[in-house]
C-alpha cells in the first residue's frame, strides 16, 4: 500500500507533510486553465494531499496549518530553508494575498515555540510522549496519559480512552515493583479504576497501531502517578513489556528515531527496549538509552 501524504498530516508528521508538498510543487506549477491569474500545481492533483484544490493558495493554507501544529523547536538551518522555500511560492500567489501569507506564515516560523531553542513543553505527571508505528509503515509520536478515578481532573482533555486490559502487563509490572521495593505511602488502585488515553483525533489511528509498543511508556505514566513524580519533558519512550516486566523491542526503530529528529526538537533522550537494531546515524546531542526491564527504565527517567 502506498501511503498518501495526507496521512502524514493526520498522524502528526507535520514537517514530512510540508516537505512532500514542496517537493511536488518543485516539479512544476502552471497557470490554471479555469482561473488564468492563478497558479496551480498539477503534481498535487495526482495525490490526495487533503487539500481543497491544488492552487498556490490551497498549498499555502495547508503549509500554514501544518506549521502551526509542529510541536517543538526548529533549528535555525531548517527554519531558514523553509522560509526561503515557502517564500518562493508566496511570490507565486495572487498579488493581493502575498502580504497576508508573508505575515502569517513567517510569523509562525518566528514564533517562540519554533524559533526559541530553549522551548520545552511543560512537565506533566502521568503523561509521556511515546513512539508508535501506523499500519507497520509510518512512525509517529503521541502523548500517552494515565489516570485513575481518584484523579479524574488530569484526564479531562483526553478523547481517546484505551481499554485497561491493553496495558495489563504495565500495570501488574509496576504494582509488583512497588510492592517488592516496599515503597511507603502508596495505595495501589483497582485495575478497573485506571484509565489510559491519547491525544484528540487519534481514534482511527490507534486502531492500526500495535499498542504493545506503548507498554513501557504506559508503565512509566502509571508509576509517575503512584509516586507523584513528574516525567521530564525531554524524553520519548517506545517498547513493550512481558508479564515479568522485561522489555520487548518494537518494529521500525529507525523510523521512530527519525520521527524524534524531525518532529520533537525538545526531546534529547529516547528510551527504547534493549536489543533494538538501529541503522541510522544519531546526533551526539541525542541520547539513546536501552533498558531491559522496568527498574532500569525507572532509574533512567526518575533518576
Amino acid at each position: 500500500m502506498n501511503f498518501i501524504p495526507k496521512q502524514h498530516l493526520e498522524i502528526g508528521n507535520y514537517l514530512k507533510y510540508i516537505e512532500e508538498i514542496l517537493n511536488k510543487c518543485d516539479k512544476g506549477i502552471e497557470y490554471c486553465k479555469i482561473c488564468p491569474n492563478e497558479f496551480v500545481c498539477s503534481e498535487l492533483e495526482k495525490d490526495d494531499f487533503g487539500l481543497a484544490g491544488s492552487t498556490i493558495s490551497d498549498v499555502l493554507t495547508a503549509i500554514q496549518y501544518a506549521l502551526s501544529k509542529v510541536p517543538g523547536y526548529l533549528n535555525p538551518k531548517k527554519r531558514n530553508e523553509l522560509k526561503d522555500h515557502i517564500r518562493n511560492y508566496i511570490n507565486e500567489s495572487p498579488t493581493h494575498e502575498r502580504g497576508i501569507w508573508e505575515n502569517s506564515i513567517m510569523d509562525i516560523l518566528l514564533d517562540d515555540k519554533l524559533a526559541n531553542q530553549a522551548y520545552k513543553p511543560r512537565v506533566k505527571t502521568g503523561e509521556i510522549r511515546t513512539l508508535l508505528t501506523y499500519n507497520s509503515r509510518i512512525s509517529f509520536s503521541t502523548s500517552l496519559k494515565c489516570s485513575y478515578s481518584e484523579n479524574e481532573t488530569s484526564f479531562r482533555d483526553i478523547s481517546v480512552t484505551l481499554p485497561g486490559e491493553i496495558f495489563s502487563n504495565s500495570i501488574s509490572g509496576v504494582n509488583h515493583f512497588v510492592q517488592s521495593k516496599h515503597i511507603n505511602n502508596i495505595i495501589i488502585p483497582l485495575t478497573t479504576h485506571i484509565k489510559y488515553g491519547m491525544e484528540k483525533g487519534m481514534t482511527e489511528i490507534v486502531q492500526r497501531c500495535s499498542l504493545n509498543e506503548a507498554e513501557l511508556a504506559a508503565a512509566l505514566c502509571y508509576y509517575a502517578l503512584l509516586t507523584n513524580a513528574p516525567i521530564p519533558e525531554n524524553i520519548a519512550v517506545t517498547g513493550g513489556l512481558d508479564s515479568q516486566g522485561k522489555t520487548l523491542s518494537t518494529e521500525s526503530p529507525d523510523g521512530k528515531i527519525e520521527t524524534v529528529l524531525r518532529e520533537l526538537h525538545f526531546v534529547d533522550t529516547i528510551i527504547i527496549a534493549k536489543g533494538a537494531s538501529l541503522n541510522i546515524p544519531v546526533p551526539q546531542n541525542i541520547s539513546i538509552i536501552e533498558v531491559s526491564d522496568l527498574e532500569q527504565a525507572f532509574d533512567s527517567v526518575f533518576k
